[in-house]
């Protein structure tokens, strides 16, 4: 065997792995420990998405929220208008109170000879706004008679 096919250890001249680590350097290339860039990237890019994902979250439940008192609130006013033998003025202010947290809202009131028909539309405040704002609802009732 020959001198050089014995030796096992880092060649002379060259650093060992303890001699890189005391001066910072990682790998073989001399470059310094570049991980926690690559998280703090990592984390700038999922950061937003996790943010809009909550945000869509939270706005959905809004939007459903409100699309329940839209209904609810069509169908209170329609059988308050269905027992009331009053003009439509009744049935939009049974609307007007339960649907104060919305904007734009709308009421319609349709009182035939047998029935009552009342349809809301209104329009959610909601953060992330992409065209989806927009709930209505339309409940009919038969009029009592008297």
């Amino acid at each position: 065997m020959t001198a050089k096919a014995r030796r096992t250890g880092p060649r002379r001249g060259l650093p060992g792995r303890r001699a890189r680590e005391r001066s910072g350097q990682s790998g073989s290339h001399g470059r310094r420990d570049e991980r926690g860039l690559s998280q703090s990237i990592q984390w700038a890019v999922l950061a937003p998405a996790i943010m809009l994902t909550l945000l869509g979250a939270v706005d959905a439940g809004v939007w459903l929220h409100a699309r329940s008192i839209v209904q609810q609130a069509a169908m209170t006013a329609a059988e308050t208008q269905a027992l009331a033998d009053e003009g439509p003025g009744r049935a939009e202010e049974v609307v007007r109170s339960m649907t104060g947290e919305l904007a734009d809202v709308t009421t319609s009131v349709d009182v035939g000879p047998t029935q009552v028909t009342v349809t809301v539309r209104a329009r959610v405040p909601l953060a992330l706004d992409l065209g989806l704002a927009r709930v209505g609802a339309s409940s009919t009732r038969a009029r009592e008679r008297g």
